[in-house]
């Protein structure tokens, strides 16, 4: 059934296509395409690697335009080749096609801990693997008007992860520059991590806070990386298609931005008001308690987020409190716009003032302090993708200039705003949750 599906496409296709296509298709795999036009972002010229159109079709069915003999003597020319690439690079390839082509979670969870442990080193050549297809795709401007979606091969998959790159994620991180982290796990391995030198949480302070003008993305190879490795990780759970059509997804219920809320303790509260405009809601929340860094840790907090976070972790995990006790995690992560201080949701159970009085004390060097949280009132405007410096400033400036129009609420502190992060630091920009609020009163 499959070959004849392929052999009815080559009729039409004979019949309607220009010459320089038919060309082009011989071994082409018939993959699915996301069904946009050609992406409007490309990676700079210098990573860009030649196409090659070799022959090979995804699952087993190939459509092949070339003589026999031509065939043949390209093959016996790429062989050489071919093996001097395979003995390179196969710690890489083999891992990536499996990531980007099986059907088994299991199986894709070890591959992708198998790429990422060759990741730092082998950035450059995946970068260029995946640039290379979804260029060549982006190239064939006939390729959308084809839409032949049953055949998913390796180039498609390719492809689609390089349109979910320039389209989702560079633009995301335009401007930022990248540091690169490796931290040991609680098993003794390393975990790599591409850090946002802006972003509010994980980044600098200094350049999270930077108004100053941002070039959109050149894409440097740090930057390439960290877009890379955000979409692969993605692909323990989905398939290279299924990720790029949840990225272009839009927000426009408050089912959806609950759904962005990881399954994890958070302070209760009731909504009180909605903007009619759509800008905020006033909420009333409960009393909770917080892990926060402590006050005459001043230099710390103005170090940057980064350190501020495994402070607390630290804390959470049992690293740095009396009792060594474990913490389930909770959400969200809050900062505090006036003092740069950072803190964690404590567990339901720390709830209140008497309440927290059995949790654990910090260690003397934890650097952090227990506080209760009393009733309070907020107006908060909830946003995603990354809470970088500029799009937080931005978004506190039209959620004050929002409530000085509002008859029914008065801001006593406009100061007094608040960062709240729901998601961990690996989340994909189009699955996040972030919010800014500020204490107000109603009148």
């Amino acid at each position: 059934a499959c070959a004849g599906a392929v052999a009815a496409c080559a009729i039409a296709l004979a019949s309607t296509a220009p010459a320089r296509v038919l060309d082009q298709i011989g071994g082409l795999s018939f993959a699915a395409v996301a069904g946009s036009a050609a992406p409007s972002h490309s990676l700079p010229s210098g990573a860009r690697a030649q196409g090659d159109w070799s022959t090979g079709a995804a699952m087993g069915v190939g459509l092949e335009a070339r003589p026999r003999g031509a065939r043949v003597a390209r093959r016996a020319e790429e062989e050489p080749r071919a093996a001097a690439a395979k003995t390179q690079d196969g710690e890489w390839r083999g891992p990536l096609r499996a990531l980007l082509l099986s059907r088994s979670e299991g199986k894709r969870e070890v591959v992708l801990k198998q790429l990422q442990s060759v990741f730092e080193s082998k950035s450059a050549e995946i970068v260029a693997e995946i640039q290379r297809h979804g260029e060549a795709k982006a190239s064939l401007t006939w390729w959308p008007w084809l839409r032949v979606r049953p055949f998913l091969g390796y180039r498609s998959a390719c492809a689609s992860v390089y349109r979910t790159m320039v389209e989702h994620v560079l633009p995301a991180q335009a401007g930022s520059s990248i540091q690169v982290q490796q931290r040991e796990t609680d098993s003794g391995g390393k975990t790599l991590r591409y850090v946002l030198r802006d972003d509010a949480t994980e980044g600098d302070l200094a350049d999270a806070s930077n108004r100053s003008e941002r070039a959109v993305a050149t894409a440097d190879p740090a930057s390439q990386a960290r877009a890379l490795l955000v979409v692969l990780r993605q692909l323990r759970e989905a398939s290279a298609w299924e990720v790029e059509k949840a990225a272009g997804e839009e927000v426009s219920s408050a089912e959806k931005w609950k759904a962005r809320t990881p399954d994890l303790e958070t302070p209760e509260y009731e909504v009180l008001f909605e903007d009619p405009s759509g800008v905020y809601e006033v909420r009333r929340y409960k009393a909770y308690s917080a892990v926060e860094m402590d006050k005459g840790q001043e230099g710390e907090a103005a170090k940057g987020g980064n350190r501020q976070f495994f402070a607390l972790a630290n804390y959470i995990f049992g690293k740095a409190n009396v009792a060594q006790e474990k913490m389930a995690m909770t959400t969200p992560v809050q900062m505090d716009s006036r003092t740069g201080t950072m803190s964690f949701i404590m567990p339901s159970n720390y709830w209140g003032e008497d309440q927290l009085k059995s949790a654990p004390a910090p260690t003397a060097e934890a650097g952090v302090r227990l506080v209760a949280r009393g009733e309070e009132t907020l107006a908060v405007s909830i946003f995603g993708g990354y809470a970088r410096g500029q799009a937080v400033d931005e978004k506190k400036e039209a959620l004050l200039k929002a409530l000085d129009g509002a008859s029914n609420l008065r801001v006593p502190d406009k100061d007094a705003t608040r960062l709240m992060q729901y998601n961990d630091p690996f989340t994909v920009p189009w699955k996040r949750r972030n919010e800014v609020s500020v204490p107000v009163e109603m009148l």
